[in-house]
This record gives structure tokens, C-alpha cells and sequence, in this order.
């Protein structure tokens, strides 16, 4: 994934975090490396560019959320 892909994958998750339904951001979204990611970790993960957000938002991309 290069820069400008992450890029935009950031920022549609970061857009369509808030119309997530509040009960819904408690499940899980995805496993990276046998870490568990709901829709409000994955958001912090995503938000400070940490080591986990680009698997995250590969995994999001192929389950076609984002």
C-alpha cells in the first residue's frame, strides 16, 4: 500500500467512523498479528498512525467496508 492509498483509506475510515451506530463499535473488525480491532481501537490505531493502522485498513478495503 503505498502513501497515497493509506492516505485515502485514513481518511474514508475516519469519515465513516461516525455513522457507525455507537453499539456497533464495540465489535471487532479485524485481527492483525492476533490483535483484536473494534471500530474504537481500530479509530486510535488508524488516528496516530500507529504500527497496526495499515493491515487494518488493507483488511477493511478487502471486506469492501471501506
Amino acid at each position: 500500500m503505498d502513501a497515497n492509498e493509506y492516505d485515502r483509506l485514513k481518511t474514508t475510515f475516519l469519515q465513516l467512523f461516525p455513522n457507525v451506530p455507537t453499539p456497533l463499535r464495540t465489535q471487532i473488525i479485524a485481527v492483525v498479528e492476533n490483535h483484536t480491532f473494534s471500530w474504537f481501537t481500530a479509530k486510535e490505531e488508524i488516528s496516530r498512525n500507529g504500527p497496526y493502522a495499515k493491515p487494518i485498513l488493507k483488511q477493511l478495503k478487502e471486506m469492501r467496508v471501506i
